[in-house]
């Protein structure tokens, strides 16, 4: 049987649900248990202060960072068999995020976090750029948007982001639209057969560390609070062990066994768009608790808790799609 036609309608992924069949379903019964659990907590932004970061985050400096090292911030799971991979910065080996942060930290000291430079920069250099312990997926791929990320920064943005970060007035919201609308990798709109799907989960988490490293509303940062939470691999594993989320009999195979999802199909679409529609109603729940939490603090917390938790590690399997989307 064929399948719809896409749709180019935008969907408003924080309020309207997957389709039922896509294969992921959200359980209202559970976000209210979670939110009456957790609605005398008290929800920290996240500073993103990763071991593998800089101490010093200077404007514009930080604004550069912070918009390359997100844009190969993706797809950090190694294959099935292969191990974890981990990098080095100062003695300590790091791995999953902080472990990208490394890299840019470390080429930063080397004097190599130079745009020009960046713009030639060639597979042998990445190869070196991220060698480590373990295997990294897709690193042409990463080298390639470094490059593009680069030379964009230096041709549509006058040769830094902060001037993206000017015209937007510090607003989050429009921080992330132009990164959307103008660098390379941060688009991240799937056309399906159910609209337009604006994910766009780089964007939204680059204009978050932006505002993070310098202090949030200290440094003038605003309208962060009603960001979708970003629909990675982590949170949808959080979401599932507490009830929120559920996966058909196929797409929970998948998951359990570590096979591949593949990149644009409804069963990966739907793990994602439950998140970001799951994340909003937990929040709108906390609030009717009367803990009236952000979403980047909502966010940090599920992640926190999928990552860092004591419990983290009986939460089960994450799924596994290889993207540069996240």
């Amino acid at each position: 049987m064929s399948q719809p036609a896409p749709s180019d309608s935008v969907v408003d992924l924080q309020n309207v649900a997957p389709p039922t069949d896509w294969g992921v379903t959200i359980h209202d019964d559970a976000i209210a248990e979670l939110a009456a659990t957790w609605s005398q907590d008290t929800f920290e932004l996240p500073a993103f202060d990763y071991s593998g970061t800089p101490p010093t985050r200077v404007e514009p400096w930080w604004f550069d960072y912070a918009t390359l090292a997100v844009s190969v911030l993706a797809c950090l799971w190694p294959p099935e068999g292969d191990d974890v991979w981990h990098t080095e910065l100062g003695g300590q080996w790091l791995d999953d995020a902080p472990g990208i942060f490394a890299v840019f930290t470390r080429a930063h000291q080397g004097d190599l976090l130079d745009l020009t430079r960046l713009t030639t920069l060639s597979d042998d250099d990445g190869r070196a750029w991220f060698n480590g312990t373990g295997t990294l997926q897709l690193i042409p791929e990463r080298v390639a948007m470094i490059r593009d990320v680069a030379a964009t920064l230096i041709e549509r943005w006058d040769g830094s982001a902060i001037n993206l970060v000017d015209e937007a007035g510090r607003d989050g919201k429009r921080i992330a639209a132009l990164l959307t609308q103008t660098m390379p990798g941060f688009q991240d709109r799937p056309v399906t057969s159910a609209g337009t799907l604006p994910f766009d989960k780089l964007s939204h988490l680059a204009a978050a560390i932006m505002a993070a490293g310098r202090g949030w509303d200290r440094a003038g940062f605003h309208n962060f609070d009603d960001f979708p939470v970003y629909p990675d691999y982590m949170l949808p594993r959080v979401l599932r062990h507490a009830g929120v989320i559920s996966y058909s009999t196929q797409i929970a195979a998948a998951v359990d066994t570590r096979q591949v999802i593949a990149a644009d199909t409804n069963a990966e679409h739907a793990i994602r768009w439950a998140t970001v529609y799951a994340g909003t109603r937990l929040r709108a729940a906390l609030h009717n608790a009367g803990n009236p939490v952000s979403s980047p603090a909502l966010d940090y917390r599920l992640w926190s808790e999928a990552v860092l938790g004591p419990n983290a590690e009986s939460f089960g399997e994450h799924h596994r799609t290889v993207t540069m989307r996240y």
